[in-house]
């Protein structure tokens, strides 16, 4: 499929944070086709032992969340390494042109950040990262709401879904003004 919709959750907020689970979603923004999923629940401590951190403020919030966000959040089982293998395949698989995050200077950057630190490689080009907050922003797109919030999964289908809502009112014909008479 044409994207790809990458969410995680963390427990960091600057590159080099530990990585708790990642969410991802092939769809079609032009014809609102939705594809595979992929979802990794990852053990925190495998994380730590690449060096990845945590950070107080993060752990604050998570304890403000909903019971089944941090159950989700904290239940993991693979490793960061395999976990990232596992997305790296997903992502060739899909050939996506373009990789979408809210934000990717967030999602995608702290995921190459936890690739560089497992000495894997980055699945995706720089240029293909898109911003579902700014096609958000443009069209007056509001994200639907899917599952658990902070689900990385629920939360990948929800941007997924909202940005094929906003490529469909980017195609609706502009209203032709008035002519004065």
């Amino acid at each position: 499929m044409r994207d790809l919709m990458i969410d995680i959750e963390t427990l960091g907020n600057r590159p080099g944070g530990v990585i708790l689970s990642i969410g991802a979603v092939a769809f079609d923004a032009d014809t609102g086709e939705i594809g595979e999923e992929f979802y990794a629940a990852i053990d925190p401590e495998t994380s730590s032992k690449v060096g990845l951190t945590t950070d107080i403020s993060t752990m604050l919030w998570w304890m403000k969340q909903s019971e089944a966000a941090r159950e989700e959040a904290f239940s993991g089982k693979h490793s960061i390494n395999m976990a990232l293998t596992e997305l790296s395949i997903f992502v060739k698989w899909q050939e996506p042109s373009r990789v979408w995050a809210k934000p990717p200077s967030f999602d995608l950057v702290m995921l190459e950040a936890a690739f560089r630190a497992c000495d894997q490689d980055i699945p995706w080009h720089f240029r293909v990262h898109r911003d579902c907050r700014t096609i958000f922003d443009i069209t007056g797109t509001k994200q639907p709401e899917v599952g658990t919030a902070h689900n990385a999964l629920d939360d990948a289908k929800a941007q997924a879904l909202g940005v094929i809502e906003a490529y469909r009112k980017l195609r609706e014909p502009s209203p032709q003004p008035r002519a004065k008479g």
